[in-house]
Order: C-alpha cells, then sequence, then structure tokens
C-alpha cells in the first residue's frame, strides 16, 4: 500500500477548487472521524484477537485506515476547517465492537464488519457523484478510498468463509423461530386461560415440540445438502461421515438455541404473573429479545441491524395479537374459563 501522501494531490491549494454552493454534503470531519472509528475498531480487534490470521487482517486494515484518516484530516484543514482529536463517541464505538466479538464470537463480527465497510463504500460512491467540483488529483483520491474500502469488503468476506458461520446461522435462527412461535401460542393460551401455571405448561410443551422439530428438520436438510454438494454418485465413507457429523451438529444447535428461546415469552408465567401483567411482561420480554435476535439476523444477511431487528419485533407481536384474539374468540363462544 501507499503512504498517506498518496492521498494528497500535488498542490494542496486545489483542494478549494469549487464556490460553496457546490457541495453537496462533504464535510471532511465527518468523514475522518468514521475512519478514526474504524481505525480504532480495527486496532483494537488485532491487540485482542486469539485467531491469528484474524489479527494480522485487522491490522493490515487498520494501517490502511490510518491513511484514509490523514487524507480527510488534511482535506479538512486545506478547507479551513479543524478536526478535533477522537471524542469519547468515537472510542465507544471502537470498543463496541470489541464487546460485540466478546459477546457474538468471531463469525458474527467479521459479518458485521463487512456490512459496515459495504456502507462506507455506497457513501463514499454517493460522495463522488455529488460534489462535481472536485479536481481531478481528488476524484482520483477518493476513488482510491473506495478502492481500499471494497479490498477490505473481499477481504473480509473470504475470512467470514474460513471462519464458517453455519453454526451461528443455526443458532440465531434457531432462536428466532422459537421466539415468534412460543410468543403466538402463550398468547393465545392467555386469551383462553386464567391460571398462569396452566399457560407456561401450555408454552412449555409447544417449545419442547418445536425444539425436536426444529432440530429433526435441521438434520435432514443439513445431511441431504452435505451429500448434495459431494456428488452423490461418488460419495466416500469419509464424506459421509463428515456430512453425519455436520448434519448432527447443525441439529444440536438448532435444537439449544430454539429452546432458549423458548423461556422469554413463558417466564413471566413460570413465576405466576397473571392477566394483563402477564401478558405485557411476555410481550415485553419476547419484543427485546426479538430485536436483538432480528438484528443479528439482519447482520447474517448483508441488511440493516436495525430494520430487521424491528420488522421481527412487528411480526412477532402481530403474530402474538392475532392469536390472543383466536384464544378470546375461542373463551367467549366456547365458555372455556380455567
Amino acid at each position: 500500500m501507499d503512504d498517506a501522501s498518496s492521498f494528497l494531490p500535488d498542490d494542496p491549494t486545489r483542494f478549494i477548487s469549487w464556490e460553496p454552493s457546490q457541495i453537496m454534503e462533504l464535510d471532511p470531519r465527518k468523514e475522518a472521524r468514521n475512519e478514526t472509528v474504524d481505525m480504532l475498531t480495527y486496532r483494537i480487534l488485532a491487540s485482542h484477537e486469539k485467531d491469528p490470521e484474524l489479527s494480522q487482517l485487522m491490522q493490515r486494515l487498520a494501517d490502511v485506515e490510518s491513511k484514509h484518516v490523514a487524507f480527510w484530516a488534511s482535506f479538512a484543514r486545506e478547507m479551513g476547517l479543524e478536526v478535533k482529536p477522537s471524542r469519547l463517541r468515537t472510542k465507544l464505538l471502537a470498543k463496541g465492537y470489541s464487546a460485540f466479538r466478546r459477546l457474538f464470537g468471531l463469525s458474527l463480527t467479521v459479518k458485521l464488519l463487512e456490512l459496515h465497510e459495504e456502507t462506507a463504500i455506497r457513501e463514499y460512491s454517493r460522495l463522488l457523484e455529488e460534489n462535481p467540483g472536485l479536481t481531478p488529483e481528488q476524484k482520483m483520491s477518493l476513488e482510491k478510498i473506495i478502492g481500499d474500502e471494497k479490498d477490505h469488503e473481499l477481504e473480509l468476506i473470504n475470512e467470514e468463509l474460513r471462519v464458517n458461520p453455519e453454526g451461528v446461522r443455526d443458532a440465531v435462527y434457531g432462536m428466532s423461530d422459537a421466539l415468534v412461535e412460543v410468543l403466538a401460542a402463550v398468547s393465545g393460551l392467555a386469551g383462553v386461560l386464567i391460571r398462569p401455571l396452566l399457560i407456561a405448561i401450555g408454552g412449555l410443551i409447544v417449545g419442547a415440540s418445536g425444539t425436536l422439530s426444529m432440530g429433526a428438520g435441521a438434520y435432514v436438510s443439513t445431511q441431504s445438502e452435505k451429500e448434495l454438494s459431494a456428488n452423490s454418485d461418488s460419495v466416500s465413507s469419509n464424506e459421509g461421515k463428515r456430512a453425519h457429523a455436520s448434519a448432527v451438529k447443525s441439529a444440536l444447535i438448532t435444537s439449544a438455541s430454539y429452546f432458549v428461546g423458548v423461556f422469554p415469552p413463558v417466564l413471566p408465567y413460570i413465576f405466576s404473573a397473571s392477566g394483563l401483567l402477564g401478558l405485557l411482561l411476555s410481550y415485553t420480554a419476547s419484543a427485546i429479545s426479538l430485536f436483538l435476535v432480528g438484528s443479528l439476523v439482519g447482520i447474517l444477511s448483508g441488511v440493516n441491524p436495525i430494520h430487521r431487528g424491528t420488522e421481527m419485533v412487528v411480526i412477532g407481536i402481530g403474530a402474538a395479537l392475532a392469536t390472543h384474539g383466536i384464544g378470546l374468540l375461542a373463551s367467549y363462544y366456547l365458555h372455556v374459563n380455567v
């Protein structure tokens, strides 16, 4: 990689080559702060990462991001703007990535960083299009940064393939299914039953059934997928054993995560919360869990985590309300009051 000076034009005064009205939304101070967050994030991850390959990758990315910081800081100075040292928010964001790594593991962290690089590419491409006053040298510098960000994304994609996030996907999707299904079941039972213990037992039975069916489904699906990918006409005994082991692992992870997802909607009733209070506590615990799991699903699928988390909450609560309405109708017309 070139050093930081490779981003700067031969004549620095050419940074100010346009009228203020030509600038769309270009604030080099903001971009310098964003790149500082990236630089600190990669440095922190590199220093704490036990996986040697990932640690080296994080350090390489941090070195490139430091050059981006230098470019934007110089850009700001030439425009007469002051770039203040890293603020508390910048450091907190960088620390947040490190905490995310410890909480959710390597696979999701790499996927989150990949999503962040995609956002940076879109942002810089937009700045390039919406600022016609940029000189050829400035455009070349910005295009170089975009190229760096694309390289970062490719390196992270390769790293994601290396760390194999299949187990993480199984866990996240298993838990999301449980939260939606069990919340809907418990909500429906709460419309028919009065005693919290009966509602809790009903929810746990639904959860146990779902745990077994999800595990069986994951096993069959993974086994079939591995066998097909290995070419069913020439599957060796070792390949067959690996397919079986992978299917068993997928089934266990999916079942365990589904079982964990059973408890947020059921716990209030286990602790004897009844009536409206029990329903509100169940909905609240489930909504928080749905948002967190939905955000993780968003990271895995490469979409905005906040949007996906919100969508999961809306779907889960909507299904629960609909099922609760069915329970109330059943209680009214069938005269069930237990």
